[in-house]
């Protein structure tokens, strides 16, 4: 038994100095070879990206940059360049990513893609992109630092921007502007729908509604009730009593498009009613 236990000591104890030393046999270009395998499994593992970086630079002599990764760090070169608008950075950041997946230590392509993807406002990889051109040790680290820096104080000022347009003030103001911008589109306009021979009519007078009818024969009057409705949102409502008669409201929908105005009527009956008036354009009645 004791015996027994000896030798599977000693045989674990081989196969372990044999698994280290095959580890040790490996050259660099295998291990590089085998971390670049890894990588483009999972494009996006930052930490393995360090290691290659690390890697390459204990390596001697470096290793080559293979043409196809040349070819595609050229192209993104030359599309950075002439890049105007997001879709033009989009196609320098793919052009970029494939030569860092097929050599993953090049020093220019890390930069080059840190400044594309700030111009792109993807701040967070930009600052990312450059933090591994810091690990190359190039010439021009003080600037590539400073960079970052600048980077970050895009983020601070799109960060606060973000949430002035998400507060409070800046949604009324927005709605606001958006009720305004419908006002003057609609101002002037009138709208219509037919009613026993007679033709209703909504004219849009400035901030007010104007409701009147139009006689068979042509006749224009203006009608009592509701009158005049000032107009207070996209939608307006408006309570009403008569002496010794029925109570409600009424509510005014100006559509999205500004097309139709919608009357909805509630009684204190219980009766509802709801009729729509369509703008036809220039020609209306």
């Amino acid at each position: 038994m004791k015996l027994r236990t000896i030798l599977c000591g000693t045989l674990v104890f081989i196969l372990l100095f044999a698994l280290i030393s095959l580890a040790q046999a490996r050259s660099p270009q295998e291990t590089l070879n085998q971390y670049i395998s890894d990588l483009q499994k999972n494009p996006n593992d930052n930490a393995l990206r360090e290691t290659i970086i690390k890697h390459v630079q204990t390596m001697k002599p470096k290793p080559a940059i293979p043409e196809e990764a040349r070819k595609h760090f050229v192209m993104g070169n030359s599309l950075q360049k002439d890049a105007k608008v997001d879709k033009d950075y989009a196609l320098a950041i793919d052009e970029y990513r494939q030569a860092l997946l097929i050599a993953p230590w090049i020093p220019q392509a890390y930069n080059n893609l840190g400044l594309v993807y700030d111009a792109h406002h993807d701040y967070d990889k930009a600052i990312a992109s450059l933090k591994l051109y810091l690990l190359t040790n190039p010439d021009d680290a003080r600037q590539a630092q400073d960079k970052i820096y600048e980077i970050k104080a895009h983020q601070k000022k799109l960060a606060e921007q973000v949430k002035e347009e998400s507060s409070p003030e800046a949604a009324a103001a927005q709605q606001q502007k958006k009720f305004e911008d419908l006002l003057n589109k609609i101002d002037g306009r009138r709208y219509t729908r037919n009613d026993q021979g007679f033709t209703m009519v909504v004219d849009v007078k400035g901030k007010f509604l104007v409701f009147g009818q139009i006689s068979p024969r042509g006749n224009y009057q203006e009608n009592d009730f509701p009158g005049r409705v000032e107009i207070r949102g996209r939608e307006t409502t408006v309570h009403f009593s008569f002496p010794g008669g029925p109570s409600g409201y009424h509510t005014f929908t100006i559509s999205e498009d500004g097309g139709s105005i919608t009357w909805f009527q509630h009684y204190n009956t219980g009766v509802e009613t709801t009729v729509t008036y369509l703008w036809q354009g220039q020609g209306a009645p």
